[in-house]
């Protein structure tokens, strides 16, 4: 009976990397997809709904910083949050918060409510269910994380390319204020994604030890031994009840320590704030995109397709992640991200290069696979840097990062653009943003695989 005991004592618990752990996908993909999967049709619909409010462009430019900033608070906030609650618990508020937020923000005629609704409530929720959802595919998978991450990330990318035609058709047919009332509706699928967010706890896998010669070894003599030890196993509880009092208040004190640490080094680092700047240098250059092309003199047929180039470049390197996850996890996450970076940088450039158009459309495919190698690889590369307890934590970390060089840097760009009435100079410093990332992160990799190589050999003494 003790032996069977302590074989069960002796197996480890391991995330299922399967199991209930697809569905957890399921639940994610569609959170992902109300979360993302409209905003290409944002602009067309809720114009009429800002010229109902009387809304300036001022106000619209400050209701983006608005939500930005109470994306990445959110964000910043849900691992500290998670202390006190459950990752369905915390999730099931946030999707309430979202579709109050929505379907409010339809229905209200102040620009103050509007603000308070559309630009603070949503957003809120917003940066928390994105937290959420990496946090616990993080926590249900551990090989086939890449696998996992690149399917919850296609889909919603698909979804992205066919939802703005369909929109089109919901908003020709029944107008500005029922497609948004449809859209409130649609984002109450939040709240069905997250209740089948269970738990990682519960759905844990049982692996034996690798050595079983040596735990049957250690079996054996735990039974000869087991009278012997049972007058010790009670003198040692009591010193251990005693010593655990003692030390509560001192693993506390250890507990925030560690977690300032954490921040300290976590901030300071490629996998932080090269992660934000980059990604803010993607989101920016594709919002400036379409405006640059039409500047150029692009017609909207020629626009539309280099879009279309550029999603579908970005759709086809996702679906392609999925197939060879496997492979590409033995490469490691940073060594691609890098590569990802330095296409990023490339592709870019060429384009910049180039004044035929052939040509270009042909750098925005490699620029679209180049996002979803950034996109894809953000949160693994966060999962990489800290333990699966912190990453919550360092993801939030990454996003106020990330909402703060918006707030404060995507204005700059802006004024920039207008200052000098070129977008190749706001698009060159973008495009720099990457060359230097790319340089900083390669010199950190070359010092990580060469560390070993610098550390004195020890010799053991000569004992003649």
């Amino acid at each position: 009976m003790c032996s069977t005991e302590r074989i069960n004592k002796n197996y480890k618990l391991v995330p299922p990397d399967g199991g209930w752990g697809y569905m957890i996908c399921v639940g994610v993909i569609i959170n992902l997809v109300v979360l993302r999967g409209f905003t290409n049709s944002h602009g067309a619909v809720f114009k009429e709904r800002f010229l109902e409010l009387d809304m300036s462009t001022t106000s619209v430019s400050v209701l983006n910083c608005l939500g930005t900033l109470c994306i990445s608070v959110s964000g910043f906030s849900t691992g500290f949050l998670l202390k006190y609650t459950s990752i369905r618990t915390l999730g099931l508020i946030a999707a309430l918060l979202y579709s109050t937020g929505s379907f409010a923000s339809t229905l209200c005629e102040t620009e103050v409510l509007f603000f308070i609704f559309q630009g603070i409530l949503q957003n809120i929720a917003h940066g928390m269910m994105v937290n959420l959802c990496f946090t616990i595919i993080n926590q249900y998978f551990r090989k086939k994380r890449l696998y996992a991450m690149s399917i919850v990330q296609t889909v919603p990318a698909l979804a992205v390319l066919v939802t703005p035609k369909l929109v089109k058709w919901i908003f020709d047919r029944y107008g500005s204020h029922w497609t948004l009332l449809l859209l409130s509706a649609v984002s109450l699928n939040n709240i069905l994604a997250v209740t089948i967010m269970q738990p990682v706890s519960l759905n844990m896998n049982k692996v034996l030890p690798e050595n079983k010669e040596i735990e049957s070894k250690i079996l054996l003599r735990d039974k000869k031994s087991n009278n012997a030890s049972i007058s010790s196993n009670l003198s040692n509880e009591t010193n251990n009840l005693h010593r655990h009092t003692l030390n509560a208040h001192k693993g506390n004190i250890i507990t925030r320590f560690k977690e300032t640490k954490l921040y300290k080094n976590f901030i300071l680092s490629n996998a932080c704030l090269g992660l934000s700047i980059c990604l803010f240098s993607d989101v920016k250059f594709v919002s400036l995109l379409p405006q640059a092309l039409y500047y150029m003199g692009w017609n909207e047929a020629l626009v539309a397709r280099a879009l279309m180039l550029f999603g579908l470049g970005n759709l086809l390197t996702r679906m392609l992640f999925v197939y060879i996850s496997k492979w590409l996890t033995k490469l490691g996450t940073h060594d691609i991200y890098v590569v990802g970076l330095l296409i990023a940088c490339l592709s870019r450039l060429g384009m910049l290069w180039s004044d035929n158009r052939i040509i270009m459309q042909s750098f925005l495919v490699i620029v679209g696979l180049a996002r979803a190698i950034i996109e894809i690889l953000h949160p693994l590369v966060i999962a990489d840097c800290v333990s699966a307890e912190n990453f919550s934590y360092a993801l939030g970390v990454s996003m106020l990062a990330f909402g703060l060089i918006s707030v404060v840097f995507g204005p700059i760009i802006t004024a920039i653009r207008e200052l000098t009435d070129s977008y190749a100079t706001a698009f060159y410093i973008l495009t720099s943003c990457f060359a230097i990332t790319v340089i900083f992160w390669t010199i950190e990799l070359v010092y990580k695989k060469n560390v070993h190589k610098r550390k004195p050999k020890r010799f053991l003494p000569d004992k003649s």
